[in-house]
């Protein structure tokens, strides 16, 4: 497996980015791990509509290009409680700074701005998620050291807030028959579009697995 190379600047740009043999290097989340509240009850869980996985599907197939390989993204998925019940695709420079099949880089603080613009009143469950092109829906070491700093950041904002972090991996194109979601572990969903399979794993600050139902 590649390994990824996170950096998180001053600014508050998160940088990840595919190393095939460097060691990835360790962000300082020493600081804000000191003051982090305790994890979410990791038993609640999320639910998904149909609808939420057609828009999840459509976000990470829309960076397709003719003749080019597909780029990383990363959206959110908010709501209240467990349910989730809206996406944020960040389709824009002020979060998304650069994005390549090995690297993404963007912005926690401006992820939130833009989900407090975007609804009425501000949601207390945030889902970050990024797509792993043509890789598997599993967390690296490096992921996993990230993950508590970026949700400290989003915290700092939303202080009564549950993070949780999905990876969504999509397959190569070919056409195949469209196939359901449906769960495949007790974290993960799985389906498929006609061009492309679709896993997505969900997990907590902590690396550990988060339930995750499908409505309907």
């Amino acid at each position: 497996m590649r390994r990824i190379r996170v950096g998180i600047g001053g600014n508050g740009t998160v940088r990840i980015k595919l190393k095939k043999k460097r060691k990835a290097l360790r962000p300082d989340t020493t600081a804000m791990r000191g003051a982090r509240p305790a994890p979410a009850d990791r038993g609640q869980g999320i639910s998904l509509s149909h609808p939420i996985i057609s828009q999840m599907e459509i976000r990470v197939e829309s960076v397709f290009r003719p003749k080019e390989p597909d780029v990383e993204v990363v959206y959110a998925l908010t709501g209240f409680g467990g349910s989730v019940d809206h996406l944020h695709k960040f389709s824009s420079n002020e979060v998304v700074a650069h994005a390549t099949p090995e690297m993404i880089s963007y912005v926690a603080e401006k992820m939130v701005e833009h989900i407090r613009a975007e609804r009425a009143e501000m949601p207390n469950l945030i889902v970050h998620v990024h797509s792993h092109p043509l890789g598997a829906p599993a967390l690296s070491d490096v992921d996993k050291e990230a993950m508590p700093e970026v949700a400290a950041r989003i915290r700092a904002i939303v202080p009564d807030a549950t993070v949780l972090f999905g990876v969504h991996a999509v397959g190569s194109e070919e056409r195949r028959p469209r196939a359901p979601p449906e769960r495949v572990s007790e974290n993960a969903v799985r389906w498929s579009s006609i061009t492309r399979t679709h896993e997505v794993a969900f997990f907590d600050e902590d690396a550990e697995p988060v339930e995750v139902r499908i409505d309907g």
